[in-house]
């Protein structure tokens, strides 16, 4: 379990998220919504160990993040941020294999654990076609799910995603997040990702967390966060919610 208690940041003295208390559990996706400048990427962050808290405390498995060594955490929580580093003249299976470096170093040889690790994470995120191409000739959806590959050769229990579908175009995002749920089902993960499309965020995930102006404005499973009035407190804009056409999900349009 990833457990945030009374976290709070600032910069400067300007308060960027106020005190958080929340539970992630494994076998979940949690969509992080709202505004820009809500704090959804500052929580994802501080969860992550990419900043300290100003206040408050961050347990994992019950242990102060300070408490956990950097290889020992990433071994367990897997960040990607939103801003992508370079993958400039490597294939993807080299990028994967990237993911193996909480458990053998930087330099470190790969294994034949590591091997099969990567093997496995090509596999689940039906990258198989992209392994051997040079990740910068790939569209950004092919892209995305290399490096979605590269968090699950990790073999991390948490995933942490900061906006992954900012610059995928909309049948790229759905490709993306079905295989998120899909991977989220199947190896009992705790996802936690910061999403601004709430119809999305709707269909995909076990429970949203709406931030505004740095504070946890709700939070429940998405059946219970979509009506008019809960939106409209969000987003600062009336929103009409309605029963998506295949009636397994609610959808919402600005009025």
């Amino acid at each position: 379990m990833l457990e945030a208690n009374g976290v709070s940041f600032e910069v400067d003295g300007k308060p960027l998220l106020k005190p958080v208390d929340h539970r992630f559990e494994e076998g979940k996706t949690y969509g992080l919504i709202g505004h820009n400048g809500s704090g959804k990427s500052t929580l994802i962050k501080l969860l992550a160990q990419q900043q300290p808290a100003n206040q408050g405390e961050i347990r994992l498995d019950g242990r102060p993040l300070g408490e956990w060594g950097q290889r020992e955490f990433a071994r367990q929580v897997a960040y990607l941020p939103q801003h992508l580093p370079s993958a400039e003249n490597l294939t993807g299976r080299e990028l994967i294999g990237f993911g193996r470096y909480p458990w053998h170093g930087l330099l470190g040889r790969h294994t034949a654990e590591d091997k099969t690790a990567v093997l496995r994470a090509i596999e689940l995120s039906h990258t198989e076609a992209f392994a051997d191409r040079l990740v910068d000739t790939l569209s950004g959806g092919e892209r995305q799910r290399v490096w979605l590959a590269m968090l699950l050769a990790q073999q991390s229990r948490f995933l942490l995603l900061d906006e992954p579908l900012a610059a995928l175009d909309i049948a790229h995002q759905m490709e993306v997040l079905a295989l998120i749920r899909k991977l989220c089902d199947e190896l009992k993960l705790c996802v936690i990702i910061v999403l601004h499309d709430i119809n999305m965020a709707s269909r995909y995930c076990d429970e949203l967390l709406a931030l505004h102006s740095g504070r946890v404005l709700a939070h429940g499973p998405p059946h219970e966060m979509m009506t008019d009035a809960t939106l409209e407190a969000i987003y600062g804009l009336p929103m009409q919610v309605m029963t998506h056409p295949s009636g397994d999900h609610r959808i919402a349009v600005a009025c």
